[in-house]
């Protein structure tokens, strides 16, 4: 587990994607780098779980005053050169995420597993209870979802 950096380039390359942090607000211009721990889970598939400054939903890892990991807004890393420079948090948050670095990948791990047999059933109503506004919807082939895309309606 590392914490870094996500590069804007990671969305010149993957512009297609839903429910990402972007910073813009406007579909197809994300642009915004922001730090992220890169973690791995389902057999090598690279993560990067965003920090955010305020996690108001129980779908992450809290860290100190608020601040946490967003587990509903990770982003699967196909190529390292979406990697950037280590990022920098305060000392007692990056001490609490490498503590509990095990609990946290062992969570994330639960959390993309529950989605992967909520989607295979096509239970739309626990999809849109828990997983509204997941960035797992843009990886179902990856995590081997047969039902279509469609299994999720955010609108």
């Amino acid at each position: 587990m590392k914490i870094s950096k996500l590069l804007p380039v990671f969305y010149n390359n993957n512009n297609h994607l839903s429910e990402t942090l972007d910073g813009t607000g406007t579909p197809g211009e994300k642009n915004r780098g922001y730090g992220i721990v890169v973690i791995e889970v389902n057999n090598g598939m690279r993560f990067g779980i965003p920090l955010r400054s305020n996690l108001n939903h129980k779908h992450g890892f809290k860290t100190i005053g608020g601040k946490g990991l967003d587990y509903s807004k990770a982003v699967l890393i196909g190529n390292a050169v979406f990697i950037g420079q280590p990022f920098k948090i305060p000392h007692d948050e990056y001490v609490k995420i490498k503590d509990r670095e095990h609990f946290i990948t062992s969570r994330f791990q639960k959390y993309v597993e529950r989605y992967i047999v909520l989607a295979n059933k096509g239970d739309n109503n626990a999809l849109q209870q828990s997983y509204r506004y997941t960035t797992l919807v843009n990886y179902h082939a990856e995590l081997g979802i047969t039902l279509p895309d469609a299994a999720l309606d955010n609108d």
